[in-house]
């Protein structure tokens, strides 16, 4: 059975998703359990959520859990603008080759777009840790 394993942020947002084979859900609640740290995880076999764990709060405090989650957004800013590079590289391949371009433009489209919602969500986590701790 297939399963996946959901890591969230505080708001919900997932920020990492691990698949899974499991021979039952009461292996994949096991897996997903073992799995709490700092950050609630939800584990989900095809579209039933099996269960949601929430790490004890006393374990981290707020200051450490932003600093976590401004390192994750920053990591993906820094994935987001290699992949416009490489898109970007391709497009001029294929431009240079005479071929359509149309599919590799919405790509380049997508890549922006989210690369803007990785600058929003970074931009959040940092007011939230100016507001909190000045």
């Amino acid at each position: 059975m297939l399963c996946y394993i959901f890591t969230l942020d505080d708001w919900g947002k997932t920020l990492d998703v691990q698949e899974i084979e499991c021979g039952s859900a009461e292996e994949a609640l096991q897996l997903g359990s073992a799995g709490v740290a700092h950050q609630p995880t939800e584990v989900w076999c095809g579209p039933r959520r099996l269960g949601r764990f929430e790490p004890e709060r006393r374990q981290a405090g707020p200051l450490p859990r932003l600093r976590a989650l401004l390192t994750l957004a920053e990591r993906r800013l820094r994935e987001g603008e290699h992949h416009i590079r490489q898109q970007e590289t391709l497009i001029n391949r294929l431009k240079r080759e005479g071929r359509d371009l149309a599919l590799a433009l919405s790509v380049l489209d997508t890549l922006i777009e989210t690369q803007k919602v990785h600058l929003q969500e970074r931009d959040l986590i940092v007011a939230e840790v100016e507001k909190r701790f000045g």
